[in-house]
């Protein structure tokens, strides 16, 4: 596990076809004390998005983190004792692998969550669910989230500057727009145990048995064909 670095039923369900056309994103789950993460949450952001998990626990007076786990039950193994208890506050990332300037998906457990954020008097962790702007160009070998944080990083800001940039309609607000729909960032800064949330739940999160839901992974749920894909809300 790493600290941040000193450096840089029985029920038929019912279902409708869902409206627009959403794309598969990352899903982040906070869970603070008093609540827990059940096996069926777990399993079931997995399965929504696959492609890899990282986590973040406070310990008392820091956030640690790891990350790069490409295996759901090496992921469960080592966070199973942190989500089941109600005494730890917890933040769950599982990555649904986006497009790359190429248009490859890179699924590689270093494009895994978090990323490190440095700012000039302190340092922070980034969970991103959402895809960016079309207009913000990618580059090759990486999702846009990789080139947004070192962008980031290159500005060298201060906590309140970064606060700033990211709020809900805040300078990148356009950046943080895809298809219509907002991206959900959370950020943990390293000696503070309050989430930044971006946007400010409840807007564009989802309450959950005390959790708070980047995703709401209990109405959506994929019915194969052959050769596509169709996308269903389902209500149970």
């Amino acid at each position: 596990m790493r600290q941040i670095p000193n450096a840089p039923h029985d029920a038929v369900p019912f279902l409708r076809k869902s409206k627009g056309g959403s794309h598969r994103v990352c899903v982040i789950v906070y869970k603070p004390e008093g609540a827990v993460v059940s096996k069926r949450v777990f399993d079931r952001c997995w399965e929504y998005s696959p492609h890899g998990g990282g986590y973040a626990v406070w310990d008392g007076s820091r956030w640690v983190y790891e990350k790069g786990f490409m295996d759901k039950d090496e992921f469960y193994k080592a966070v199973k004792g942190l989500i089941h208890s109600r005494k730890t506050r917890v933040v769950l990332h599982f990555r649904f692998a986006t497009e790359d300037a190429e248009g490859t998906k890179n699924i590689l457990p270093e494009f895994t969550h978090p990323f490190e954020i440095q700012l000039q008097d302190t340092k922070a962790l980034l969970f991103v669910n959402g895809r960016f702007s079309e207009s913000y160009e990618g580059v090759v070998g990486a999702p846009k989230v990789k080139k947004f944080v070192e962008d980031i990083n290159r500005l060298k800001l201060k906590r309140w500057q970064y606060e700033k940039l990211l709020a809900e309609d805040g300078l990148l607000e356009g950046l943080l727009q895809h298809g219509g729909e907002r991206a959900r960032l959370l950020t943990l800064f390293e000696e503070d145990k309050q989430p930044f949330f971006s946007p400010k739940p409840p807007k564009g999160w989802v309450k959950h048995g005390g959790l708070w839901l980047s995703k709401d992974i209990f109405r959506l749920w994929s019915f194969g064909g052959v050769g596509y894909t169709t996308w269903w809300e389902v209500w149970i």
